[in-house]
C-alpha cells in the first residue's frame, strides 16, 4: 500500500481535495457547472461531423460491453479510448471554454475523461459535476500561480494535473492515492508548446492524449502503486523545470465553478473581440474599397494569433482559426462568423489577399489591463473614411457572461446537424437535469 508523499505541494493538493469533498455543491455551483457541461457537449456534438473525428470514431468505436463507455454523440469504446475520444471531440472545434490567469488553458478539456470514467463506474451526474468542480478549481489555481506557457509548455500540462485530480475523485480514490497519481502525472505528462506557427491536428489531440494517460495513472495509484517523491519540489521537480515558483491558493472556501470563460465564436479566444468588431464594421464598409486595416490588442494575444508569417497565409483550418489577420479579413468581408465559416473562405483569394495586408500590433495600455479585461481596437480605412471599433470585454468574459439561454442556443446550433431539431431540444433538456441523474449513460447521445 502506498503512503502519502512528502512533497509539500502534493500534500497541499491532497488536503484541498479532502476539504472540497466534504462540501455540498450549491444551486449556483450546479448551474454554473451544468452550463459548462452543456457547452462542452455542444462542441463535441458539432465535432462529430468533422473528418478527423469520423476517422477517430471509426478507429476506436467498439460494441457495448462490460469494459466500455459512451462516445459523445453515439457509440461506445473502451473506457480509455472513450476518455481520449470524448476529450478530442470537446476540443476539436476550438469552441469550448477557456481561462486566462498567468497561464491559459481550457478547463473543459478534461471533462471527456471524467464522463468516461464516471459512466463506467456507475456514478451519478452529481458525482461527475462534483469531480469536475474540484479538478477545475485545481487547474485554475495552477493557471493563476505560474506561467508554464512562457517557458515553452503546452496548456495540456495543467489539463493533465486537473484531469488526474478529477478522475481520481470520480473513482473514489482516497487523498493518498490521488497524490500518488498526481505525482506520476507531474513528472511524465508535461508537453512542449506545439500550437504556434503552423497549427495542426495536434492542437486538438494534446489534451486528449494527456487525459487518457492520466486515467492510467489513476488506475495505477488505485492499485497501491506509488508515484515519485518529490514530484514538484527539488532540483529536478516540476516547479524548477516546468512551472517556476508555484504560489497556489487552493482555498476550498472559494467558488470557482463559474470562473472559466465561454466562447461566443468558434475561434481562438483572443480573436473574439476583433471578430465582434469586424462583423459590426462589415455593415458600415459594405461595398467600399478597403484601403487599410489595423488591429491593436494585448501582447499575450500576439503570441498565439499573429506570431509568424504562417498566420497571414494559413493553409489549414487549425491555423486559420488561430490567425487574427485571417479571421479579421473573413469577418470584414463576409459579415459573419460561425461553424463552418472557415471551410468557405480558407482558399478564398479575396479573403487571403486582405489578410496579408492587415497589421496586428500590441498596445501597451491593453497589455497592462489584460487579463482582467480583453481589450482590442480595430481600425478600417475604406471609401475614404476611417471606421473604428473598440471592445473592452469579449462576449463570454465574466463581465459579459453567456447565460443559460445563450448556451441553449449554442447547443441547438451545434447539435441539430447530428440530432435534428427535436432531438437536439430533447438532448439539451435532458442535460439540464444532469445533476439529478442517477446514471449518465443515456445522456451522452441524443435520446
Amino acid at each position: 500500500m502506498s503512503t502519502m508523499p512528502l512533497d509539500p505541494i502534493l500534500r497541499r493538493i491532497a488536503d484541498f481535495v479532502k476539504a472540497k469533498r466534504a462540501q455540498t455543491l450549491s444551486t449556483g455551483q450546479i448551474e454554473a457547472l451544468t452550463i459548462r457541461l452543456i457547452d462542452s457537449m455542444a462542441c463535441a456534438a458539432m465535432a462529430r461531423s468533422e473528418p478527423d473525428s469520423q476517422a477517430l470514431m471509426a478507429s476506436f468505436a467498439s460494441p457495448s460491453g462490460t469494459h466500455t463507455a459512451s462516445l459523445i454523440g453515439g457509440g461506445f469504446s473502451s473506457v480509455d479510448d472513450a476518455a481520449f475520444c470524448n476529450s478530442f471531440l470537446i476540443r476539436k472545434a476550438d469552441w469550448n471554454d477557456t481561462y486566462i490567469g498567468r497561464n491559459g488553458g481550457h478547463p473543459s478539456d478534461f471533462i471527456g475523461g471524467v464522463l468516461a470514467a464516471g459512466e463506467h463506474a456507475g456514478k451519478s451526474g452529481l458525482d461527475i459535476l462534483r469531480a469536475t468542480d474540484i479538478g477545475t478549481h485545481v487547474m485554475l489555481d495552477f493557471c493563476d500561480a505560474a506561467n508554464s506557457l512562457s517557458r515553452g509548455w503546452d496548456p495540456a500540462t495543467y489539463v493533465g494535473l486537473a484531469a488526474t485530480v478529477a478522475i481520481g475523485c470520480v473513482l473514489d480514490l482516497d487523498e493518498v492515492d490521488i497524490a500518488n497519481a498526481l505525482a506520476m502525472t507531474a513528472v511524465s505528462r508535461n508537453m512542449l508548446l506545439a500550437r504556434t506557427g503552423r497549427v495542426t491536428t495536434w492542437k486538438n489531440l494534446a489534451s486528449a492524449s494527456a487525459v487518457r494517460d492520466c486515467l492510467f495513472h489513476v488506475r495505477m495509484a488505485q492499485r497501491g502503486l506509488s508515484g515519485p517523491d518529490p514530484a514538484f519540489a527539488g532540483e529536478f521537480g516540476f516547479e524548477k523545470n516546468i512551472s517556476g515558483p508555484l504560489e497556489l491558493e487552493l482555498d476550498p472556501a472559494r467558488d470557482r465553478s463559474g470562473d472559466s470563460h465561454l466562447k461566443f465564436y468558434p475561434a481562438i479566444y483572443h480573436a473574439q473581440g476583433p471578430l465582434e468588431s469586424c462583423i459590426a464594421l462589415h455593415g458600415e464598409i459594405s461595398g467600399a474599397n478597403i484601403e487599410d486595416v489595423s488591429v491593436e490588442i494585448y501582447d499575450f494575444a500576439i503570441r498565439y494569433t499573429a506570431d509568424n508569417p504562417a498566420k497571414w497565409t494559413p493553409h489549414n483550418i487549425e491555423t486559420a482559426d488561430h490567425s487574427l489577420p485571417f479571421l479579421v479579413a473573413h469577418a470584414l468581408l463576409r459579415g459573419e462568423y460561425g461553424p463552418g465559416s472557415l471551410h468557405d473562405t480558407l482558399h478564398d483569394e479575396q479573403v487571403r489577399a486582405l489578410a496579408q495586408r492587415i497589421q496586428v500590433t500590441a498596445d501597451a495600455e491593453f497589455s497592462a489591463r489584460w487579463p482582467d479585461a480583453t481589450p482590442s481596437r480595430v481600425r478600417v480605412k475604406a471609401g475614404g473614411r476611417t471606421h473604428l471599433r473598440v471592445i473592452e470585454h469579449i462576449i463570454g468574459h465574466p463581465m459579459r457572461p453567456l447565460d443559460y439561454d445563450a448556451v441553449r442556443a449554442k447547443f441547438m446550433t451545434c447539435a441539430t446537424p447530428l440530432a435534428g431539431v427535436t432531438g437536439a431540444k430533447d438532448w439539451c433538456a435532458a442535460l439540464e437535469t444532469f445533476a439529478n441523474s442517477p446514471a449518465i449513460s443515456g445522456l451522452l447521445s441524443p435520446p
